[in-house]
């Protein structure tokens, strides 16, 4: 059985994995916005690892195609701090 296909505009959940460093947090916003708009910053959420190295963060962006969403994934992948894109 194939997976539904989305329906475009449509809010899209993104996570991404990152090692923790001094303003990777507002490095990763700044690329999220770049390509998904305006963030409201506050809905977005931070879940550190146990030992603080790394940091889980997910957005969640009003995605218009699949396109901008394989453009934003392929942007965060060209971070050197980002581990995972999801």
């Amino acid at each position: 059985m194939a997976a539904p296909r989305l329906e475009f505009p449509c809010d899209y959940p993104i996570k991404v994995m990152v090692r923790l460093e001094p303003g990777i947090r507002s490095h990763i916003d700044a690329i999220v916005e770049r390509h998904a708009g305006p963030l409201d910053l506050s809905t977005v959420t931070e879940r550190p690892s146990a030992h603080h190295r790394f940091l889980g963060l997910t957005y969640v962006i009003r995605a218009a195609s699949a396109e901008q969403i394989a453009t934003l994934f392929e942007a965060l992948k060209l971070c050197p701090q980002v581990m995972l894109v999801l």
